[in-house]
């Protein structure tokens, strides 16, 4: 009877370790604070722009024109940036 609930403690203990074990190498984004440590992990990228944190998945195509807040900064950029007066924004020139 003894040596039944050793190998039944054995069988479940051995069923948790393989469990933690697959989930301990799955990197999860959300956990990771560090800006820097969320920017090394290919699998992962940090929104500070709407203050999220690290999140799974590549990061959303940004325009890198839309940083200039000023008409002398964009039109002097090395992005090919250029200055949209109506809605006054910085933009990419189109092609």
């Amino acid at each position: 009877m003894r040596s039944g609930f050793i190998a039944f403690g054995i069988a479940a203990v051995a069923l948790t370790l393989c469990g933690t074990a697959a989930q301990a190498e799955e990197i999860r984004c959300q956990a990771i604070r560090d800006s820097a440590m969320c920017a090394s992990q290919p699998e992962c990228w940090y929104d500070a722009a709407n203050n999220k944190g690290c999140l799974p998945g590549p990061a959303p195509a940004s325009d890198p024109c839309s940083n200039h807040l000023g008409e002398s900064t964009c039109n002097t950029s090395s992005f090919g940036c250029t200055w949209n007066a109506g809605d006054e924004t910085c933009v990419s020139k189109g092609p």
